[in-house]
């Protein structure tokens, strides 16, 4: 019997299949999401929906532990040509 992996939403905080959000990680500085779920490192884990929010909120300096505000254009780039 194998464990599915549940992730969190690091904005609204619920439980969900990892399926059903999208993986983030930081690269050089910059949030990028990670579409083929192989990238190595410390990943952030949200709900498209609540992508606006996270970016307002600054949740990403706290997911990802860092010193400062990651560049989140990417992140943004990436969810305006969805």
């Amino acid at each position: 019997m194998s464990i599915k992996a549940i992730r969190t939403c690091i904005v609204c905080r619920k439980s969900e299949n990892p399926s059903a959000l999208i993986r983030l990680t930081l690269v050089d500085g910059k949030v990028i999401p990670d579409l083929k779920g192989g990238a190595p490192g410390r990943g952030a884990w949200l709900h498209r929906e609540c992508a606006e929010s996270a970016i307002q909120r600054g949740s990403f300096k706290f997911a990802f532990k860092a010193t400062s505000a990651p560049d989140v254009s990417e992140l943004i780039n990436r969810l305006d040509n969805k």
